[in-house]
Formats: C-alpha cells, sequence, structure tokens
C-alpha cells in the first residue's frame, strides 16, 4: 500500500490553480458580454483589442493549467487503483487502463467511471465491494466532466468560427457558463480525491491493528 497523502495534495493544489484560471476565463467572457451585448459603443477599438488579447493569454493559462490537472490527478488515480488492487482480488481495471480508458474513444464516456467506482467500493468494503453502493458523488462527478469537456469543444469552435458580435458575446458566455460548471466539478473531485484517501489510509490503519 502506498501512501497517498502527498499526490492528494498536489491533486487538489493543480485543481484550484485550474479552477483559477477558469475564473479568469469567465472573468474575460464576463467583459466580452458587457463590451458587446449592449455598451460597446463606450468602448474603443485598442480597449476591445485588449480583451481579446486577453482572452487568448487566459485560454492559454486555462489549457496548461488544465493539462497539469490532469497529470496530478491521474497520478493520485493510478496510486489509488495500485493501492485497491493490492486490497482486494474484485479488481477488473489495471492501474494503467484506470487512465487510458480517458483516451479510448466511445470507451471513455463510461470506462473511466467504472475504474473510479471499483477503486472506491473496493476502498471501503475490500473483501466485498459490490455490497457497497455507487455514491451520488461519482455520478455527479462524472456528468459535470462529461459536461465541462462538452462546453470546451463548444468554446473551442466558437473561437475559431467567430466572425460576427453575435458569436463573440456567445463565446463569453459560454466562458462564464464553463467557470460555473468547472467550480462544481473541482469542489466535488477534490471531495472524491480527499474521502477515497482517507478511506484507503483507514483500511491501513485498521488491518495493522487487527
Amino acid at each position: 500500500m502506498q501512501n497517498l497523502e502527498g499526490h492528494q495534495r498536489l491533486a487538489v493544489v493543480a485543481l484550484v490553480a485550474w479552477l483559477f484560471t477558469s475564473f479568469l476565463g469567465a472573468a474575460v467572457g464576463g467583459l466580452f458580454i458587457a463590451a458587446l451585448g449592449g455598451t460597446g459603443a463606450i468602448w474603443s477599438t485598442a480597449a476591445l483589442d485588449n480583451v481579446d488579447r486577453a482572452s487568448t493569454i487566459c485560454g492559454i493559462l486555462y489549457i496548461v493549467a488544465f493539462l497539469f490537472a490532469v497529470v496530478c490527478v491521474a497520478r493520485w488515480i493510478y496510486r489509488a487503483s495500485v493501492n485497491a488492487h493490492a486490497l482486494s482480488d474484485a479488481m477488473w481495471i489495471s492501474p494503467g487502463w484506470s487512465i487510458g480508458w480517458y483516451f479510448v474513444p466511445i470507451a471513455n464516456l463510461f470506462k473511466p467511471f467504472q475504474a473510479m467506482r471499483e477503486i472506491w467500493q473496493v476502498s471501503l468494503v475490500p473483501r466485498d465491494p459490490l455490497s457497497v453502493p455507487v455514491p451520488g458523488l461519482l455520478r455527479v462527478w462524472w456528468g459535470l466532466w462529461l459536461l465541462t469537456n462538452l462546453l470546451g469543444r463548444v468554446s473551442f469552435q466558437l473561437g475559431r468560427n467567430a466572425h460576427t458580435i453575435s458569436d463573440l458575446v456567445m463565446e463569453g458566455c459560454i466562458e462564464v457558463v464553463t467557470f460555473a460548471v468547472d467550480a462544481a466539478l473541482a469542489i466535488v473531485l477534490i471531495r472524491i480525491i480527499r474521502q477515497l484517501t482517507a478511506n484507503q489510509r483507514s483500511i491501513v490503519d485498521t488491518r495493522i491493528f487487527e
């Protein structure tokens, strides 16, 4: 059994950093809405150019922070899966595939959730993991993950094809909505990471004192 405390802290820090960049994107999106959604007459061309540049910078920061969060959370998931395999023979998805399924089209819509569900169940009742009901927290996390990915694709396409003021306003609205979803996702995922880490630590402590 490996200690997950260090991986947990790094994953949480990375998620907070990602959430901060999402907030910056939402703030710039709000500026776009204010500038182009009815009050654009008081905005100079230079000011609009500055907002556009800020949007580009925020987009780059968001991608960097997102990738960093993905790496840190993936490391935590991998280690948690290794521990779960050490606790029980009931695991079906290997530590490597608990990460690999995220990159397989179609399967990435459900297999990563299955991997997390197995880790959660084994980390609570290693001898009979199937007796553990799937918590709503995991379902909410997965729904938010799928939704934020969808919003990211929509925002990317809007950014590439924006030619009118209405397109830019819509892109700004998507940025604001994305932040709301990202905030909920980060909060839920941090709760899962902390709870699952605590569950595995509790099992190890229990076995030590048996």
